[in-house]
C-alpha cells in the first residue's frame, strides 16, 4: 500500500508540475509601458526571449525562475524552463547560460525569427538593437522594448528593474535590490565628487576613438558615479577623440570601451594612446586609463548585476 501511495503521489506531483518542457502562464496580465507602446504581458510568461543582457542579469538577481522538474535524480530547480538569448554575444558574467537548455535565437542585430517561434514565448525582451524588429517579434509573442533613456539614465534604469520585478512577481525583492543598490551608488558618488578627478569616455572601433556624454557608458560614469566631465561644453553626441582633442581636455581619468574586443571583431592597439600629445595628459602620466571590460560595457549594462559592476570597475580608477 504504501508503494502505490508513492506512485499515486509521483504520478500527482508530475501531472501538476507538467514536467520541464511545459509552464502555464497566470493571470491577470501587465499592462507594459515602454518607448514603442504599450504592451500586455502575462504574470511569470512562459520560455521568454531576452535580447536584453542587462534584462536577463536583474532576472537572474531576483531570483526569477520557471518549472522544478522531476527527473530521474528527483526534483531538481532548474531556472526558467526554456529560455532564448542571442548565445554567441553572451557576456562572461553570465557565462552560466552558456548551456545546451537556452535556445539560440540570432544575434544582437538580427533575430532568428524561425528560432524565436519554435520556442513559443510568452514574452520577448529587445532593445534598440533590436527595434526595427519590433512589429515582426511583436506578431510572435508580447514584445516590450527595455532601451534605458541615457538623459536619466539611474531612474530609467530602475523603472526597468521594477517592471521586470512586476512582470516576475517580484516586487518587494526588487525594491529590496534597488535599496541596497542606492546605498552604494551614494557612498561611490561621496568617493567621486571628493576626488575632483575629470574624466573622458572614449568607444573604440577600428582604429578610431569618439566621446560621447550622451551613451550609457557615459551616463553610467557622469550621471550616476557622480564623475566630472573633462569637456563639461561638448556639444556633439559623438566627439571624434582625436589626440589633439584629448590633449585640450586633459582628463584625469580617460575610460576606454572597446567595441571590436566587445563584438569578437580584433582588439584596440594600446599603441593608440602612446600618441606624443595623449602623453602628456593627466590620464596618462597617472596611469589613469583604463581598459574597461567590453563584453559587460558594450554588450550588456542596464541591469542589477551589470550596473552594480560596472560601478565597481569605474570607480576603482578614482
Amino acid at each position: 500500500m504504501k508503494k502505490m501511495a508513492l506512485i499515486l503521489a509521483i504520478a500527482a506531483l508530475s501531472s501538476t508540475l507538467a514536467g520541464c518542457n511545459h509552464h502555464v502562464s497566470l493571470s491577470p496580465s501587465n499592462t507594459i509601458t515602454h518607448p514603442q507602446g504599450t504592451t500586455e504581458v502575462h504574470l511569470n510568461p512562459a520560455n521568454p526571449v531576452i535580447f536584453d543582457f542587462g534584462t536577463l542579469d536583474t532576472m537572474d538577481a531576483l531570483g526569477v525562475t520557471g518549472a522544478t522538474c522531476l527527473t530521474k535524480t528527483g526534483l531538481t530547480k532548474i531556472g526558467l524552463a526554456k529560455i532564448g538569448l542571442a548565445k554567441k554575444s553572451i557576456p562572461s558574467y553570465l557565462a552560466q547560460y552558456n548551456n545546451d537548455n537556452v535556445t539560440n535565437v540570432g544575434n544582437m542585430k538580427q533575430p532568428d525569427m524561425q528560432a524565436v517561434r519554435d520556442l513559443k514565448p510568452q514574452l520577448i525582451v529587445i532593445t534598440g538593437r533590436q527595434s526595427k524588429s519590433y512589429e515582426e517579434l511583436s506578431r510572435i509573442a508580447p514584445t516590450i522594448n527595455m532601451s534605458i533613456d541615457s538623459k536619466d539614465y539611474l531612474n530609467s534604469f530602475k523603472k526597468n528593474v521594477l517592471t521586470i520585478g512586476q512582470i516576475f512577481d517580484k516586487t518587494p525583492v526588487a525594491e529590496s535590490r534597488l535599496a541596497d543598490l542606492d546605498k552604494k551608488i551614494a557612498d561611490l558618488k561621496t568617493k567621486a565628487v571628493a576626488s575632483g578627478k575629470t574624466a573622458m569616455v572614449l568607444v573604440h572601433y577600428n582604429g578610431k576613438l569618439s566621446a560621447s556624454t550622451t551613451n550609457g557608458y557615459a551616463a553610467i560614469i557622469h550621471q550616476v558615479l557622480g564623475v566630472k566631465k573633462a569637456d563639461a561644453n561638448q556639444q556633439e553626441a559623438r566627439q571624434p577623440a582625436t589626440p589633439e582633442y584629448i590633449a585640450a581636455k586633459n582628463p584625469d581619468i580617460i575610460y576606454i570601451v572597446d567595441r571590436n574586443e566587445a563584438i569578437g571583431d580584433g582588439k584596440i592597439d594600446h599603441k593608440l594612446m602612446e600618441e606624443k600629445k595623449i602623453k602628456k595628459t593627466s590620464a596618462y602620466r597617472n596611469g589613469k586609463i583604463i581598459y574597461l571590460k567590453p563584453d559587460l560595457w558594450y554588450l550588456s549594462g542596464g541591469g542589477l548585476e551589470s550596473l552594480s559592476l560596472q560601478l565597481d570597475e569605474a570607480s576603482s580608477a578614482l
